[in-house]
């Protein structure tokens, strides 16, 4: 997390948030729904493709993404998948799970449209309550999507819908927008080189409403989101973190250690009072020497 030294106290403060939580594991599942014409099918892919190396570069590899597109992204391949990820995911760990595709709404329940049978949204909110991750987001950029949001909200988790409701049913853009803002510098508002669910939100909503203004057509999609930890969910990274030599090793383990003791201190915000903000500015400037020194080895 890079910060400017010369920002005011509150500008630091807010940087915290975007720290993710030392020593936990980020897993990424991408799907690739059913696209029903041969035009679709391509753009599902592609933007699942796009999601996918975006993870991968986030990552350093791709030991923890799992991505399913076309035929292979069927309901059973699904369902294994977060079976898996409930066996292997700890609690302090973190998960995204991106739906690109197509969506329906029957007036009860959201489904997920899928080679073979479809999954809908009650099933897919208790396949995500068995994994352990405390910290999830949940991205379905599909039509109808918005018809899942109150199913699929839970404590820790952040969901981000295409749609405001069941009844926006035409296929959407936000998917494509959401793919690109993990590779954008200008989707990176803070300029840490970090982009958080909330700044990938933001400019793919962005985005979408532009693309409507400037046909002169009405929106048929209204992007929403949903969880207090937006801000604080980093979904990719613009560079790779590199722990390839003894010295980033060393670094990277100072960041986790400062970002540790800044996450216990926030929780002792009410008992300290006064003594709370001087405190969280001494480690958060500590924190930006540490993060310069980490950008400088690695060339950033």
């Amino acid at each position: 997390m890079r910060v400017a030294l010369g920002l005011p106290l509150v500008s630091l403060a807010g940087a915290l948030a975007a720290a993710a939580p030392a020593h936990a594991e980020l897993y990424y599942l991408i799907v690739g729904g059913l696209g029903g014409t041969p035009e679709y099918e391509e753009n599902f892919a592609a933007h699942a493709r796009e999601l996918g190396e975006a993870a991968k570069r986030t990552l350093g590899g791709d030991a923890r993404v799992t991505v399913l597109v076309g035929e292979k992204a069927t309901r059973e391949a699904l369902r294994e998948s977060l079976a898996a990820l409930a066996r292997d995911v700890q609690a302090s760990d973190r998960l995204a799970v991106l739906l690109v595709g197509h969506g329906s709404y029957d007036g009860a329940h959201y489904k997920l449209n899928l080679p073979g049978p479809d999954i809908d949204s009650a099933e897919l909110g208790r396949l995500l309550s068995a994994i352990p991750a405390e910290a999830q987001l949940l991205v379905n950029a599909t039509s109808a999507s918005g018809a899942g949001l109150e199913e699929w909200s839970a404590d820790g988790r952040t969901v981000i819908t295409a749609t405001r409701s069941g009844a926006e049913r035409n296929a959407t853009r936000f998917a494509e927008h959401f793919a690109a803002a993990l590779s954008s510098a200008d989707a990176d508002i803070n300029k840490d080189g970090r982009i958080t669910a909330q700044e990938a939100f933001d400019y793919a909503a962005r985005r979408v409403a532009d693309s409507y203004e400037s046909e002169g057509t009405l929106a048929t999609e209204h992007p929403q989101i949903a969880g207090s930890q937006a801000g604080a969910f980093e979904v990719a990274r613009l560079t790779v973190r590199r722990e390839d030599t003894p010295e980033l090793v060393a670094l990277n383990g100072e960041r986790d250690e400062l970002e540790e003791r800044i996450a216990a201190l926030r929780l002792r915000r009410e008992e300290l009072g006064e003594d709370y903000l001087p405190q969280l500015q001494a480690l958060l400037v500590e924190l930006a020497l540490v993060q310069e020194r980490i950008d400088a080895a690695e060339g950033r």
